[in-house]
């Protein structure tokens, strides 16, 4: 009879070290996804911190800075041209009298600064972009939380059953074992 229980005890030490090693996966990943959020928290992943990052998301930064940084320019250009078109047209329906309001010594300086207003959209957007990662992220942080709470009720139930089946293992024994008087 306590074969039985000692076969079920080896089915439940199987299932709780799979638990135990599915949590240790997920707390991983936690730390990992804790890691690029980290990274991407300013829209940019510096070269310090894509080489100080763990391999298990070398691929996803890389998917980032190669989805982000053009898609930023792209935006920051429009932007920028839609901007210096809007500085333009003001300063020719005021017959140069925007310009000289800006600057009185240098009109033309009001198409000096496009540098200044294209790196500005660029870090807005980076950021932008920084920001939806970083959702998408805490959204997969969110699952996986879940997903260990509900491993967790599992082992306890598997740990509490283990300790029920040992002892029914060890009055088996118990009992099966010969008694001489």
């Amino acid at each position: 009879m306590y074969a039985i229980f000692t076969m079920r005890k080896l089915q439940l030490t199987q299932r709780i070290n799979q638990l135990q090693y599915r949590q240790m996966q997920l707390a991983q990943r936690l730390a990992d996804l804790s890691a690029y959020a980290g990274n991407i928290a300013d829209g940019i992943i510096t070269p310090n911190e894509f080489m100080n990052s763990p391999a298990s998301i070398f691929g996803v930064q890389m998917n980032y800075l190669n989805s982000s940084i053009p898609k930023a320019l792209y935006q920051a250009g429009t932007a920028t041209q839609m901007y210096m078109t809007n500085i333009n047209n003001m300063n020719t329906m005021s017959g140069g009298h925007y310009g000289m309001a800006v600057d009185p010594s240098n009109p033309n300086s009001i198409y000096v600064n496009q540098y200044f207003v294209f790196n500005s959209y660029l870090k807005q957007a980076l950021e932008a972009a920084g920001k939806a990662e970083a959702a998408k992220i805490k959204q997969m942080e969110t699952n996986i939380q879940s997903e260990k709470l509900q491993i967790d009720t599992q082992l306890k139930a598997a740990e509490k059953e283990l300790e029920g089946v040992e002892e029914a293992e060890s009055k088996g024994i118990e009992r099966s074992t010969p008694k001489y008087a």
